[in-house]
């Protein structure tokens, strides 16, 4: 069975991964019938907020701790993530990507993408194999592939700071509703906004997510 990496950051939109997007991401995995494993990276939160009253709060938490509420338990350290092994990266979003794995989320278009995740996402491009970025995380692909991938189109939805960010670093962005996907022949990176768009029902972010994992299952 053909197998996809999928990066997690946490568990919860506002300092982990967001876990609609996340568990939309496995369902539909699971329902083309690709396998699947996921990783994370052993490191402490930036923050940790408190999702009800949405305000910081003063728990410390670790990302890969957190991503296995998500994976029910089955997930690995981003360091045994051996790109050869695996026909494609997923990376689900929320603000855990962008203030964990990134700092965009903090420095904005200053911020950097942490070594070990940049590694791995430039492995997989060079290598041609896909990347599926959701919500914030095509943001941090495209920083990522700054200086390797030439006219990188992805989507950061209608979000027009994140849009000029990415015409900024040679990126160009394509605006889009939640139920789209992004699709980069070129450059074999394909994205989708989900809840970049803050107007967009469950339904729609799963339809995006779902013809993003099945554009990639079909050309696996």
């Amino acid at each position: 069975m053909k197998s996809v990496a999928v990066l997690l950051a946490g568990c919860g939109h506002l300092d982990g991964s967001e876990i609609q997007e996340s568990v939309s991401t496995l369902l539909a995995l699971s329902k083309y019938g690709v396998d699947y494993e996921c990783f994370s990276v052993d490191m402490m939160q930036y923050d940790v907020m408190d999702h009800l009253k949405r305000t910081k709060t003063n728990e410390t938490r670790n990302l890969l701790n957190e991503a296995a509420r998500i994976a029910r338990g089955a997930i690995k350290d981003i360091s045994e993530l051996d790109p050869n092994d695996y026909y494609a990266l997923i990376i689900p979003g929320g603000f855990g990507i962008a203030k964990n794995l990134c700092t965009y989320g903090i420095e904005g278009r200053n911020g950097k993408v942490i070594e070990s995740v940049k590694d791995i996402i430039q492995s997989f491009y060079r290598m041609n194999k896909y990347i599926g970025a959701i919500c914030i995380s095509p943001m941090m692909v495209a920083m990522a592939l700054e200086k390797e991938a030439t006219n990188l189109k992805i989507t950061p939805g209608f979000a027009e700071n994140a849009a000029n960010d990415m015409k900024n670093i040679g990126a160009i962005p394509v605006l889009l509703p939640s139920g789209e996907i992004c699709i980069d022949e070129m450059n074999n990176v394909i994205s989708t906004p989900a809840y970049m768009n803050g107007n967009a029902s469950l339904y729609e972010v799963y339809q995006g997510i779902e013809k993003l994992v099945k554009y990639i299952a079909d050309n696996l």
